[in-house]
């Protein structure tokens, strides 16, 4: 994108109500950064993370740095004698008085210690004017009633621009010392040493599992995926409730505690009530199926009630409104953070339901715009961000149906930008579809065995893993309630449970088209 069009103010009377006079900008600021720069191209390395030629506003201010800038990137010196060749021709330097003009420039004299200030300052000014312009462009949009442009296209459109101008305003970051990173590295190593459950992140609430992650890291981009029935979903919610659940006001975290934090969900599929609904059944062991056939009893009412005041206290946040952009996540993720004092963690729910900003060729391309989106924001807020995502239907077609790398559907910038990749993998779920005769005696008491095996059991696979090793953990799964669970503390070992080939919570089995 033409990143100046956010920052132009329309020069025509009619479209542009506001003189230069009442527009956010500053001649004197522009021209003394000029200046500094022609009298010292060295404050170009610091300035350089602040201001970008866009965020001129007088055209000709910006081509003059614009050349600047390119005299300097290639090792060359910028000075008014060596800088007017490049900017002779150049119409708007003409109409401004040419080398008059230039000369203009240097006589402004700042001290170079104030270029950061003034760089800020034209900054700051640009991004006043790109909001001026999210404004006109809304009201022109809003009066002009248009079938084919609702209301909600206007809108995902200001907030896509707003999103664009909120990054386009930041400082880029630089070079930091190693010590200071050394230090972050020693913190987190001394938290991990008080913390008698030897994990340094987040809890997922499954033992081996964070024994192998050492819980979920800060700034990290977690994809759990899975096809459908394989419980993707079921592991997030599980895993941010832990997390809520062990969220703990720091002054009353004792050594022993497992690290929790508040987290938010965009649920893009389900809606809000479906997901409490299976967080309450996780927690209070009362199937959901109960509830909406009307088959619950009165004990279970009250096991099901007395969970859902434990669930009220916790700082776990739901926004299930379908078709949001990452633009739109970013912004009301940043809101959220600050408004209940920082986020420990975000789960998204899922990758492909989250809508391109702008129309790209492909859904590759969309895709890897929204991976690169979530990346962002766990770095920016430095916290743990989960991606649920769909697999591709060709596992359908294979005899050996545990998911690969390359099962990513969109994969590519998936697969690239995550710091870990889980795949969630139930080898019951395509037992139960393929139950032979009874008649058939070998081939079912086979069968048979296998299910007292997997019954009951999932398996994650850890397939990229940026911090340690890949591998697979087992845990326990029960798809009436939505729940993994840790194998030492199951109830039921395998082989002691009746066979049935009815799934409460799993639709029935399709093949792929």
């Amino acid at each position: 994108m033409n990143t100046s069009v956010l920052f132009d103010i329309p020069q025509q009377e009619t479209a542009n109500p506001l003189s230069d006079d009442t527009i956010p900008q500053s001649l004197v600021h522009e021209k003394a950064l000029i200046s500094a720069l022609l009298f010292n191209n060295e404050i170009y390395t610091e300035i350089s993370k602040i201001i970008q030629p866009e965020h001129f506003y007088f055209p000709v201010n910006r081509i003059i740095f614009e050349k600047i800038v390119q005299l300097i990137q290639q090792y060359r010196l910028a000075s008014h004698t060596t800088l007017w060749p490049y900017i002779q021709n150049e119409v708007e330097v003409a109409e401004s008085g040419g080398r008059d003009y230039l000369k203009e420039l240097i006589a402004v004299n700042i001290a170079p210690s104030k270029a950061h200030a003034y760089a800020r300052e034209i900054r700051e000014l640009a991004i006043r004017r790109g909001i001026i312009n999210v404004g006109n462009d809304l009201t022109t949009q809003a009066v002009d009633q248009q079938v084919d442009n609702p209301t909600s296209d206007i809108i995902n459109d200001a907030e896509s621009k707003l999103y664009q101008l909120r990054n386009f305003g930041r400082e880029q970051s630089d070079f930091q010392d190693f010590s200071k990173h050394l230090i972050a590295t020693i913190e987190r190593a001394k938290i991990a040493t008080e913390n008698e459950d030897e994990i340094s992140g987040l809890s997922t609430g499954l033992i081996d599992l964070d024994s192998h992650l050492g819980g979920l890291q800060p700034s990290d981009l977690i994809i759990i995926a899975g096809r459908p029935g394989m419980g993707k979903t079921a592991l997030a919610t599980n895993i941010a409730y832990s997390v809520a659940k062990n969220f703990k006001d720091p002054s009353k975290i004792q050594k022993s505690d497992p690290l929790g934090g508040k987290v938010a969900i965009f649920s893009l599929e389900m809606s809000g009530e479906q997901l409490a609904s299976r967080i309450l059944a996780e927690v209070s062991e009362v199937p959901a199926t109960k509830i909406r056939k009307n088959q619950i009893g009165k004990a279970e009412f009250e096991k099901y009630a007395k969970a859902s005041m434990d669930l009220v206290k916790l700082p776990l946040y739901i926004d299930d409104t379908a078709g949001l952009t990452i633009a739109d996540i970013s912004l009301r993720c940043n809101r959220l953070h600050r408004k209940i004092g920082g986020l420990g963690l975000l789960v998204v729910d899922y990758i492909q339901l989250i809508q391109g900003m702008n129309k790209k060729e492909n859904r590759t391309l969309e895709i890897a715009e929204i991976t690169g989106g979530l990346k962002k924001i766990a770095k920016d807020l430095n916290i743990p961000v989960i991606g649920v995502s769909q697999l591709s239907r060709s596992i359908e077609t294979r005899e050996d149906k545990r998911p690969q790398m390359s099962d990513l559907r969109d994969s590519g910038s998936i697969e690239q930008d995550a710091d870990l990749v889980m795949f969630v993998y139930r080898e019951e779920y395509y037992l139960k579809r393929s139950e032979p005769p009874q008649e058939e005696e070998k081939k079912y008491e086979s069968w048979k065995a296998k299910m007292n095996k997997y019954s009951n059991t999932a398996e994650i696979i850890i397939d990229k893993n940026r911090h340690g090793p890949v591998g697979s953990i087992s845990t326990t799964f029960n798809g009436r309630l939505t729940k993994f669970g840790n194998l030492a503390e199951s109830s039921q070992v395998a082989g002691e449970h009746e066979i049935s080939t009815e799934d409460p919570y799993y639709p029935p089995y399709s093949p792929a088209i």
